[in-house]
């Protein structure tokens, strides 16, 4: 069934267009799997190959013609011997995404604040699970420097592995608070101001919640607090300390916290 006629000569058929749009998502996946490696400079190779091929097919340069359709042929085998690495991790997150059955992520790419917001909770959950205390700081509009100024500068992409690996038990900057903005670790092992006079409701809390309901209380910063005791995550926003919360939870708040943050950022885009 032709649905309408293409420059009023090409038929075009529901077929057609969804042959399109199937090719456009794998073609489109397959640019995210790649990206970052070393094949993208070989897809950039190939591309410059087959120019090549097509001008010298429209010049009848029928030597050049045949040196690259073989230079093909064996390029296919060399491009599996050569990037099997990539390969087989292109198919490995290929089957994860599959077996976890996340069609919202298979379909649609993840937005940088729900990565952002994996990456923490992900190091936020290894913590409470081995009980690393920690204390965690993100940066709103209200900007931290003179805290940011009193540990260690790293501008540093966010990645749980760095997270967990700050608060690890002994390391140098493990006593002090990370601070994060919508972009980066900014700074670690920093210091935090503590209340002037401790109420009786707090005199339960320790060093790590104080720390943290100050620092929320004269900024909008959100502070997420892992109890080296008992394991429990805590978050600290305004003059609210919101105990016992689950990975899940610290995840929502982060995205709600920084939401803003992201929609400025892609508006400007």
């Amino acid at each position: 069934m032709n649905l309408f006629k293409l420059f009023g000569v090409i038929d075009v058929r529901f077929a057609d267009i969804l042959d399109i749009f199937l090719v456009s998502i794998v073609a489109y996946y397959v640019f995210l799997l790649f990206r970052g490696t070393r094949a993208v400079q070989m897809f950039v190779g190939g591309g410059l190959l087959l120019i090549g091929w097509i001008l010298a097919q429209w010049w009848d340069l029928h030597t050049v013609v045949w040196l690259l359709s073989n230079l093909a042929t064996l390029g296919i085998i060399a491009i599996v011997i050569l990037f099997q690495p990539e390969i087989r991790g292109a198919l490995t997150r290929i089957g994860q995404s599959v077996g976890k059955m996340n069609l919202k992520n298979l379909f649609f790419h993840q937005s940088g604040l729900e990565l952002i917001a994996e990456e923490i909770g992900a190091a936020v959950q290894d913590l409470a699970k081995n009980q690393f205390g920690a204390l965690i700081v993100l940066e709103n509009r209200v900007g931290l420097r003179n805290y940011a100024d009193t540990g260690e500068l790293l501008n540093a992409r966010i990645s749980s592995r760095l997270l967990r690996a700050l608060f690890f038990p002994n390391s140098a900057l493990h006593d002090g608070a990370v601070i994060l903005n919508s972009h980066s670790i900014v700074a670690a092992g920093c210091i935090l101001p503590l209340p002037a006079i401790t109420s009786e409701q707090d005199s339960g809390y320790g060093m790590r919640h104080r720390a943290a309901k100050a620092l929320a209380a004269e900024c909008d910063a959100m502070v997420i607090v892992v109890s080296e005791e008992t394991g429990y995550i805590s978050i600290a926003y305004r003059a609210s300390l919101r105990r016992k919360l689950s990975v899940k939870e610290v995840e929502e708040e982060i995205k709600r916290h920084w939401h803003d943050l992201f929609e400025g950022d892609s508006s400007k885009k």
